[in-house]
């Protein structure tokens, strides 16, 4: 097998071999086709991972990487904009019925909960008519419709 088919074990296996001298470093390279130059820098890379992996680390958990807290936060953001677009959905509804509920009122219709008949009213029957001016109500004489009443003159 090639040295570039090899996986990171496999890889440290080789380092092994030519470490301890089982084998010599010319053939290892002959057999899985690697040159000394790569071989050697696969070995000092191996050594600096090896006393950075025993250097002394500070007590606790790890800080968590920036973009893992960004990630964090867009997250708790976004539950907290779900929970207000839903409070604003409600919101809505209710101010949709009750909007509902004042068209029925102003057609006379019976709300839900209320007993006895529904008076209908036929669309513009209900509405009130603009009087010609000087015409009063009731069929009365007069600006405001007071006919025969003393309008405080003394005379």
């Amino acid at each position: 097998m090639k040295w570039k088919e090899l996986g990171g074990e496999e890889r440290y296996r080789v380092l092994e071999l030519a470490r301890k001298g089982e084998m010599p470093v010319k053939q290892i390279c002959e057999t899985f086709g690697v040159s000394r130059q790569v071989l050697n820098r696969a070995m000092e890379k191996a050594d600096r991972a090896s006393v950075e992996a025993l250097e002394p680390q500070r007590p606790g958990k790890k800080p968590k990487a920036p973009h893992a807290v960004e990630i964090e936060q867009l997250a708790s953001r976004k539950t907290d904009l779900e929970k207000e677009l839903e409070h604003w959905k409600q919101k809505y509804e209710v101010a949709k019925t009750f909007l509902e509920l004042e068209r029925k009122l102003e057609r006379g219709q019976r709300l839900p909960g209320e007993q006895g008949p529904a008076e209908k009213k036929t669309p513009g029957k209900g509405r009130r008519k603009r009087r010609k001016k000087g015409s009063t109500p009731t069929g009365l004489s007069g600006p405001r419709g007071d006919a025969g009443v003393d309008s405080g003159d003394d005379g």
